[in-house]
């Protein structure tokens, strides 16, 4: 059966976003995003291509769609990790590798003749945005912002040549797991230092929190594999998506001798709420369905944790833990902590001695060209 491959518009953003709806339409736990919010992202005057450019590309089978993939350049990226290559990103396909490699060629292509010499991927579009494809962990809804994919997309990449760069990984733990003896004693002994305090984010000051977290977060992740710096335009665009459903129970900043050291924020896991939404708030009856499920959430996700380099020899990253297990994981039951890089032993090591236990395993691939 042909493949014919289309370069998409802006003005062609809905078949293109649509796409994964109808393909995961019989799906019991993929979960897509609000739509606009999708086109938003995709569109080319997004605060995010002032930095990128990609070119957006669909698969048909007999006129009918039949996959989608974003090809990318994070100029961002390439500067601050001083490489030279391309990303790909929002890869859905049927299950047939005539598609898979038709798409595949068709975001090579591209990335040639934009001189890149290696292709990344899963980025929707970066590692501040959706990262990685689920490898482990199929039998369950994802947590907000986490990937979830058809297990046979992994065959059809590694088929395309890709092969494993880096795996991420979740975790996960309920109210009634345990800390381990080790983790509440050095706990307790960072907690005894002088100078340290908590509080929750003022949530009537977004904007100047926002900056504090945003300086906190650049410069605990400056070394980790794959992070890029988000812009004060990159933190406000979080801000504004995370603002209406942050909850202050899932906020700490954690000062020493009154300068801003450590943070973390975790959200309710609104997949419960978009599963029941399909995309739009154009159905009433949808609306009322994903109101319902917002009130019931019991699981959280902690998406953001960092420690300003300065203040790591004194177990901050452990108060923090310890904290948010406390005071937020007793209020939703249930959290995910997610992502890792698996090679990050030290902090992998003190969220297992918190209770937490490996739940999902994200993959990111790449490419020679």
């Amino acid at each position: 059966m042909s493949v014919e491959i289309r370069q998409i518009t802006d003005s062609e953003l809905n078949e293109f976003v649509n796409f994964p709806f109808e393909l995961y339409k019989r799906d019991p736990y993929w979960v897509g995003e609000l739509k606009a919010d999708t086109k938003k992202l995709l569109r080319a005057d997004n605060v995010f291509w002032t930095h990128g450019e990609r070119a957006l590309f669909m698969a048909y089978q007999n006129g009918k769609p039949a996959g989608r993939i974003l090809a990318l350049i994070n100029r961002a990226h390439n500067e601050y990790h001083q490489e030279n290559i391309g990303f790909f990103g929002f890869f859905d396909c049927v299950n047939d590798s005539s598609v898979s490699d038709a798409l595949f060629k068709a975001a090579e292509d591209w990335l040639r003749s934009k001189s890149v010499t290696a292709v990344r991927g899963p980025a929707n579009p970066s590692s501040n945005h959706v990262y990685g494809l689920l490898v482990d962990g199929f039998d369950s809804m994802p947590a907000i912002m986490m990937p979830y994919n058809y297990p046979y997309y992994a065959e059809l990449i590694e088929r395309a040549g890709f092969t494993k760069v880096k795996d991420l990984l979740a975790f996960h733990r309920t109210k009634d797991d345990k800390f381990s003896e080790r983790f509440i004693k050095v706990c307790a002994r960072c907690a005894r230092g002088k100078g340290i305090t908590l509080r929750r984010l003022n949530l009537k000051n977004l904007e100047q929190e926002a900056e504090i977290i945003r300086e906190i977060y650049n410069k605990a992740w400056a070394e980790n594999w794959g992070f890029v710096p988000l812009s004060k335009q990159e933190m406000a665009d979080v801000v504004n998506e995370l603002k209406l459903i942050v909850r202050p129970e899932g906020t700490c900043v954690l000062e020493a001798d009154g300068v801003p050291a450590g943070f973390y924020i975790a959200i309710p896991n609104m997949n419960h709420a978009l599963k029941e939404l399909k995309g739009s708030l154009a159905n009433p009856w949808r609306i009322l369905k994903a109101l319902w499920a917002w009130r019931r959430i019991k699981d959280a996700r902690l998406i953001m944790l960092g420690v300003a380099p300065e203040f790591r020899q004194r177990g901050i990253d452990l108060i923090l833990i310890k904290h948010i297990v406390d005071h937020g994981v007793a209020v939703w039951n249930e959290a995910e902590l997610s992502w890792v890089l698996e090679d990050n032993e030290g902090i992998i090591r003190g969220i297992v001695e918190c209770g937490c236990h490996p739940s999902k395993r994200y993959r990111l691939y790449q490419k020679d060209l």
